[in-house]
């Protein structure tokens, strides 16, 4: 098995087996739903309460998958909701401690599919598209130009949300952002 396959087989193990909810998102996510992209990490989002957060991370650790930066790893914890942890395999994981609202919605959409032998959930596209335009790098637009055209997008709900994110975050280019991606699908 690849890196990939032992590093989600892994997770999965911890994941499921703690009943924490959780998805795939990011490339790895994008390749899945027909646009494939080369990576070289896993972006994971997990629902997990706080008071149950180091009986997740000792889970994780019973896997080998360890924190990137053991010498910060508290103060990156109280600090953020990003945990940056790495497989024996040297595969990388970003794990995204889920909030309300989009987090939310992806996860009671997320299907499970096959990565690299591995049944995963991963995000729905049209979730993805909304992820990644709120990313707004360049490899994230182009997702999003590959993901409108692979079909599975709700694009009326891509502009519902975004309307909602852009006031809620004083926002005013992601709606700008989505119809330069459908006027580069055509």
């Amino acid at each position: 098995m690849s890196a990939l396959g032992e590093t989600l087989a892994g997770l999965a193990r911890v994941l499921d087996g703690g009943g924490h909810p959780w998805f795939v998102f990011g490339a790895q996510a994008v390749t899945v739903r027909g646009a494939p992209r080369a990576t070289q990490d896993i972006d994971v989002t997990v629902e997990v309460e706080r008071a149950r957060l180091q009986e997740l991370i000792l889970a994780l650790e019973g896997e080998g998958i360890h924190h990137r930066y053991p010498e910060i790893a508290d103060e990156l914890l109280a600090s953020g909701s990003v945990l940056p942890l790495v497989h024996p395999s040297g595969m990388e994981i970003d794990l995204v401690l889920a909030g309300s609202g989009l987090e939310a919605l992806a996860m009671s959409r997320a299907t499970r599919v096959p990565i690299d032998g591995v049944r995963v959930p991963v995000a729905h596209a049209t979730d993805l598209v909304v992820m990644k335009i709120l990313a707004g790098r360049g490899k994230d637009l182009d997702d999003v130009i590959a993901l409108l055209a692979g079909g599975e997008v709700d694009v009326d709900e891509v502009r519902d949300l975004l309307v909602q994110l852009e006031e809620a975050l004083s926002q005013s280019d992601l709606l700008t952002a989505l119809a330069a991606a459908l006027r580069a699908v055509g």
